[in-house]
């Protein structure tokens, strides 16, 4: 019983340490992506309010397909877990060469969960996406947390049947050509 009460305070004095390190109104985190292409962002905010949260990231490579996915938080309250956040929308955005920026038409469905992402692929360059919520319950703060992950498209498999159809024609003039020599 007194292990439990001990790691019960424990974990309430991390979160409230993490209240007051939160951010202010605006945050702006430069994303990093693992080695399979995704990477994760969230934010706690101590206070009610409206926030919008940017995150930049970069593409290396042409032809780059963004998806993501979001979270929040959620409250016990007189017996209710009720969200404490709410994300009224999700943009996309490219970073121009003189730091400006330029929308990219997104989706953000929230029919199931939340789910967002670019229409169009991301070709090489700089990226980033704005959250913009707001707290859901009156005089307390909010969470959320999500994923994004980029995947660069795979070739359809009439490329590949092309691919083996283009070298057993080269191998078959090739062996014709051998053939005349020898004859």
């Amino acid at each position: 019983m007194k292990k439990a009460f001990l790691s019960k305070v424990a974990g309430t004095l991390m979160l409230s340490a993490g209240l007051f390190a939160s951010s202010g109104a605006m945050a702006q985190t430069t994303l990093t992506f693992d080695a399979a292409g995704n990477a994760i962002f969230g934010a706690l905010h101590a206070t009610a309010g409206d926030y919008i949260d940017t995150y930049l990231f970069s593409v290396d490579t042409n032809a780059t397909y963004a998806s993501g996915n979001v979270v929040v938080g959620k409250t016990w309250i007189d017996g209710s877990r009720l969200a404490n956040y709410g994300i009224t929308g999700i943009q996309f955005f490219k970073v121009e060469a003189d730091s400006s920026q330029t929308a990219l038409a997104t989706t953000f469905d929230t029919s199931s969960g939340i789910e967002f992402f670019p229409i169009d692929a991301l070709m090489s360059g700089n990226y980033g996406f704005t959250v913009t919520g707001s707290t859901a319950i009156a005089g307390l703060g909010g969470s959320y947390a999500g994923n994004l992950g980029l995947a660069a498209p795979i070739p359809e498999p009439a490329t590949y049947a092309m691919l083996l159809v283009g070298v057993g024609l080269l191998s078959l003039a090739s062996r014709r050509k051998s053939n005349d020599k020898l004859g």
